[in-house]
């Protein structure tokens, strides 16, 4: 059985100068007596906390970008890209890439300017702080910005102990992937009932449904589509059926008409309660085993 027809493994990694070293006691004027045993220091920080947190922030925005088009999987840090998605996320993660080398280029440019600030923001420190900068060019090489795409494919193990523990290692597998299936189908459920139901809630309370809350909708249609490679069907034909219906209906008419909006709601209510529902799961992650199997 092929598990990685209908998608890839992949990792993103990226590193960072920690512009920080351990704080000592004599830092503080103390001694290590003085520092009861329940008691940690912490770091000195050799940058202001606003520089650290930039190369924080586009790291973060790139592992949500992926986490946004993939599942976890678990083997690892890896995540589980739908193969008609890959394109798009490889897209994204280059342009994150773009922006945090602009960001490094940018903070070498200035590190000798931002260095100088902070032995002079805390001159009475300095002889503590001073030692521990390193040179613009030893920095860069703490910096880096990339991401790996791979298959777990069959093994040319032939005899011996190798293939045993080769044959362990993939039942071992196969089950982590069987349960990877049932949460990917979950997962997916979760998302369209929690948008579905707050479309039905905002109905049941007569609030207006607006822009915003069509917009919603769409993205939670649109991510379902994009990422349902295990074939929920059942899920799949219901949001179908809700993006026509939010196609041809016009959001003023909406906002003006109570009937339109109680069928909506009742559509999305329906959703929510189908989606909710997991007893099914084994039988979809089976079905879609078993057409892993015929490829």
């Amino acid at each position: 059985m092929n598990a990685f027809k209908d998608g890839i493994l992949m990792t993103l990694n990226v590193s960072k100068w920690s512009a920080a070293k351990k704080l000592n006691p004599d830092d503080l004027g103390l001694t290590a007596d003085q520092i009861p045993e329940f008691m940690r220091l912490g770091r000195k920080l050799l940058i202001p906390e606003e520089e650290r947190n930039k190369f924080t922030q586009i790291e973060n925005n790139a592992r949500n970008a992926l986490e946004r088009d993939s599942f976890t999987f678990p083997v690892g840090n890896a995540r589980f890209v739908p193969r008609h998605r890959i394109l798009d996320v490889d897209n994204k993660l280059r342009e994150y890439q773009v922006i945090y080398m602009a960001a490094i280029d940018s903070f070498l440019d200035r590190y000798h300017l931002i260095r100088d600030e902070m032995l002079e923001k805390f001159s009475q420190y300095r002889d503590r702080l001073e030692p521990f900068y390193p040179a613009g060019h030893q920095i860069r090489r703490l910096f880096s910005f990339s991401w790996d795409a791979f298959e777990l494919g069959e093994s040319s193990f032939q005899e011996g102990e190798a293939i045993e523990a080769y044959q362990r290692f993939k039942e071992k597998l196969q089950t982590q992937f069987d349960k990877f299936l049932n949460d990917v189908v979950i997962d997916l459920r979760y998302q369209v009932q929690e948008c579905c139901l707050r479309a039905a809630e905002r109905v049941a309370r007569g609030e207006i449904i607006n822009g915003n809350s069509i917009k919603s909708l769409n993205h939670v249609i649109d991510k379902f589509m994009a990422l349902n490679f295990v074939g929920d069907t059942k899920i799949e034909d219901q949001l179908k059926s809700l993006r026509e219906t939010l196609q041809t209906t016009d959001v003023d008419a909406l906002k003006e008409s109570e009937t339109l909006r109680t069928q909506l709601g009742a559509m999305a209510a329906g959703i929510a309660k189908e989606a909710a529902e997991i007893s099914d799961v084994s039988e979809i992650t089976g079905h879609y085993k078993r057409r892993l199997e015929m490829d």
